[in-house]
């Protein structure tokens, strides 16, 4: 059973910190009701005519946005901030103090907003940050990459002697999104969940007899969106473990030992829902309840359920690019 406390923190450690998941650079949607050309830090050269999406160097220095029409010509300084990711990457991977020191040392932990709406008149220039508009949307072909950390599983799985529920947290799961149409996605996605008591990888002494119980799972579904709320329906199927195991005290040492152990493969729908907090980071949950249940190579219908809460970082992968 080690192993997969130990594939479960490795897991979560790679996806928390910013030096990890951000890239050296990311996009600023720039729009605006007027005809206006914008340039970056200063850049002389290269004039993007507005709307547009530019690719920016991550830095901790404001960003200098150059906004220019036929008769005005004035600056903007759009302000860095700490991403989503330092945040809330280090908050729950468990790593702590050790992850933010490692992104300190790296700019990747900045970002600036995703959107801004430049506002150029004859007395001011200034601009917004667009929290979400329309053309925020997802298009045809666009592609994302997904990585989630469940946190508050409850599964009700067969524990030999029956059906039972069993509640925890943790685990990790990575998919894939891609946009059939500019309305409708599909979905596939992979994972596992624990029942671990605690909501952060911690070391946990174990005496006597205890349980504990595993879920690996995989889905595809189709999914649209209605503004910030996005959900899919869909397949999937999931193995679930269930163990029974004792821990006795032999000093100055402790012997685990297994009692007994139930496994099964279980199919089913799968119901999923998330809200857009950023555009990198979603809050979600997930409904998969199954009815078809094989275990030791004999097929039964038989109910069963996994229904969990996650957290989404997202990472466009492609998106059509206006020209």
């Amino acid at each position: 059973m080690k192993k997969y406390y130990l594939l479960l923190l490795i897991g979560i450690l790679f996806v928390s910190c910013s030096t990890l998941i951000n890239q050296s650079t990311t996009t600023i949607n720039i729009h605006s009701d007027e005809d206006v050309k914008v340039s970056v830090n200063n850049d002389t050269i290269n004039w993007h005519t507005i709307p547009a999406t530019i690719a920016v160097q991550r830095s901790k220095e404001d960003l200098v946005l150059t906004v220019r029409n036929d008769t005005t010509q004035k600056q903007l300084n759009i302000k860095s901030y700490l991403s989503t990711a330092f945040w809330l990457g280090n908050l729950f991977n468990g790593a702590g103090v050790i992850g933010y020191a490692v992104d300190l040392t790296n700019s990747k932990r900045y970002s600036y907003p995703s959107a801004v709406f430049i506002d150029l008149d004859n007395n001011n220039t200034s601009y917004s940050i667009v929290k979400y508009a329309t053309w925020l949307n997802p298009v045809k072909n666009l592609l994302s990459f997904k990585i989630s950390i469940p946190e508050g599983n409850w599964l009700y799985l067969n524990t030999g002697n029956g059906y039972g529920n069993r509640f925890g947290f943790l685990g990790i799961s990575a998919g894939i999104e891609y946009y059939l149409t500019n309305k409708y996605c599909l979905n596939i996605d992979f994972g596992g969940l624990t029942d671990f008591m605690l909501p952060v990888p911690a070391p946990v002494d174990y005496g006597g007899s205890y349980n504990s119980s595993f879920a690996v799972y995989g889905d595809i579904q189709l999914g649209s969106d209605y503004k910030r709320m996005h959900y899919d329906v869909g397949f999937q199927f999931n193995k679930t473990s269930y163990y029974e195991r004792e821990t006795i005290e032999l000093f100055p040492e402790y012997i685990d030992t297994l009692k007994y152990s139930v496994k099964q493969v279980n199919f089913g729908v799968a119901l999923s829902t998330y809200y857009r907090i950023s555009k990198k980071f979603n809050i979600g949950i997930n409904y998969y309840p199954s009815f078809i249940a094989i275990q030791d190579k004999k097929a039964q219908l038989h109910y069963s359920h996994l229904l969990f809460l996650e957290l989404i970082f997202r990472k466009e992968v492609y998106r059509n690019r206006k020209k």
